[in-house]
């Protein structure tokens, strides 16, 4: 949900787990910025880490909820992709984002995980 704070930056809060806010993101209570120049390759590897935790958190939301999409099994065998292929030391941005378009039209109908999937897919955008 957009953020309506009188400082000017929009949010977006997903599940209540992953937040977006400008060019960082939060997952639990953790931050990194996602901006093109990360200032050090510890910043570069503090998003991927945050990355690979919202993967795995959508992995396990996908796994708990299976019987109540039509392609459960599917789902959760791309979750499963999208949290192999972050575990690569350079993760790819096509693949990626191919595993979460696939997953993103089978879950709108739980507003929670559809927004974890935009904002992994915002993140992965952003950062890779």
């Amino acid at each position: 949900m957009p953020d309506t704070g009188n400082d000017g930056n929009s949010g977006i809060r997903a599940g209540g787990d992953i937040r977006i806010d400008g060019s960082a993101v939060a997952l639990g209570g953790s931050t990194a910025s996602l901006t093109n120049g990360l200032a050090t390759d510890t910043d570069r590897e503090a998003a991927l880490a945050d990355l690979r935790a919202a993967a795995r958190l959508l992995l396990d939301q996908l796994r708990q909820g299976q019987d109540g999409y039509e392609d459960g099994a599917d789902l959760v065998d791309a979750a499963e992709h999208v949290e192999a292929e972050l575990a690569q030391e350079a993760p790819r941005r096509n693949a990626l984002l191919r595993w979460l378009g696939f997953i993103a039209p089978g879950v709108q109908a739980t507003a929670a995980i559809a927004a974890d999937v935009a904002a992994i897919q915002h993140d992965i955008a952003s950062l890779l």
